[in-house]
């Protein structure tokens, strides 16, 4: 049976309907992610967004480069090589969809983890970062929990689990 427009093929939720399963399992338990030894580069153009991004992230123990648009993190990815990149979206210079195509054709980064970080909510634009190739997709604004269960599903998806 094919699967509904949108829907995966093999569970038939959008994934807007897995984002939001995945936001209420992650109040039912306290975030216990321990990201010591790791390095994540935060990508954002508004100072206060990309504060909080840092401290939250900070508080699971890793370390924490920042970049206020696309072609300042391309700089900084070259020679940090981070485990995971959180990227804004829409940002001057280089937006968000720009830096990622650019780092898929890096020969050593091409295969970091990116999740999006936007205003962006609707099904649409959740599918829009999918199709692009971010690894995931986080819905401003954000909040502590929000952070820590993106961070497990990313780093769970890519054979590491942060919480052990």
């Amino acid at each position: 049976m094919a699967a509904s427009k949108g829907r995966h093929p093999r569970h038939g939720r959008t994934p807007a309907e897995l984002l939001a399963n995945a936001a209420n399992a992650a109040k039912d338990e306290p975030a216990r992610l321990d990201l010591a030894g790791l390095t994540i580069v935060v990508i954002e153009d508004h100072a206060d967004s990309r504060e909080m991004l840092r401290q939250i992230i900070e508080s699971f123990g890793a370390t924490v480069l920042v970049a206020e648009d696309g072609r300042e993190a391309l700089r900084t990815v070259a020679w940090v090589k981070p485990d995971l990149i959180l990227c804004d979206l829409r940002m001057p210079n280089l937006d968000g969809f720009g830096f990622l195509e650019t780092l898929r054709h890096h020969p050593t980064l091409s295969r970091t983890p990116v999740v999006a970080v936007t205003a962006l909510g609707t099904t649409a634009d959740i599918r829009r970062t999918w199709e692009a190739g971010f690894n995931g997709h986080l819905v401003k604004p954000i909040d502590y929990r929000m952070v820590a269960s993106a961070l497990e599903r990313v780093f769970w998806a890519h054979g590491r689990d942060p919480s052990e």
